[in-house]
């Protein structure tokens, strides 16, 4: 059998060759960038299969994005910026640099395990201005929010119980409809904002993805909606024609089916 090594050294030689003059058209004119698109497209698949909690479905997308990844890394190494295997020694230290408490007991110089810790190492191996740097942009809004707000909470700032956020929750709505109620759009747009954070603290405080039970709610209610739709052409009638207490009555026998 071949060792993990071999396998992934494999890889490397297969994009290389398709990289090579008489390779793939195709895959000989991608460049970092244009790959871009391909490498989220990928994550955001394993995230899907993950949730389907189908292995080998998640299997195939892990193999899919370490492609990409293998991609990105025989580019670089074309340019002559670094290769796989620096990608691999890499990752294999700042782990190591990462959890002095586990792989260096011998010059331990203090304990990196709790959450604070770990948020400090980090500002200050990557020399950052603040805890808060070092979330990507390109994340999703929801997964911005939750990581600033986890950061955060690591060195201290933090509510102290569930009351305390719900109550936070309640302050934000109730500001949102007084906004409403001034008819004041741009401060309903920043109470939306506001009440939005807060919610995505209430699911982090409980230990929710915030991202993740958006994901479902918005298949649940997907699901929901195209079992209605198909309700309304079993009965012979045009969804546009029905009036909302008819959608409604539709919409709570979907829900009545599920249970």
């Amino acid at each position: 059998m071949k060792t993990i090594d071999q396998k992934l050294k494999k890889l490397v030689e297969l994009v290389e060759q398709l990289r090579a003059p008489d390779g793939c058209e195709w895959d000989r004119k991608q460049t970092s960038e244009e790959l871009i698109p391909y490498l989220l497209e990928e994550s955001h698949e394993v995230v899907e299969a993950i949730l389907e909690n189908k292995a080998s479905l998640v299997k195939e997308e892990l193999g899919d994005l370490l492609f990409n990844i293998v991609f990105q890394a025989v580019i670089a190494d074309e340019k002559k910026e670094f290769d796989m295997d620096e990608v691999i020694d890499g990752i294999n230290t700042k782990i190591m640099k990462r959890h002095p408490h586990i792989f260096d007991t011998d010059n331990n110089s203090g304990d990196y395990s709790s959450k604070k810790d770990w948020e400090i190492n980090k500002k200050e191996q990557k020399k950052r201005d603040s805890i808060l740097d070092g979330i990507p942009n390109t994340l999703s809004p929801l997964i911005v929010s939750h990581r600033l707000q986890d950061k955060s909470a690591a060195v201290g700032f933090e509510w102290s119980s569930i009351d305390d956020v719900i109550k936070k929750v309640e302050e934000e709505l109730n500001e949102l409809k007084l906004g409403i109620k001034n008819q004041d759009r741009e401060n309903i747009e920043e109470e939306i904002g506001d009440l939005l954070v807060t919610v995505v603290n209430l699911s982090r405080f409980l230990d929710i993805s915030s991202e993740l039970a958006l994901k479902k709610a918005n298949k649940k209610f997907y699901d929901r909606f195209t079992q209605l739709e198909q309700l309304i052409l079993q009965d012979q009638k045009t969804i546009s024609s029905l009036s909302l207490d008819e959608l409604l009555q539709y919409w709570s026998k979907v829900k009545n089916d599920e249970e």
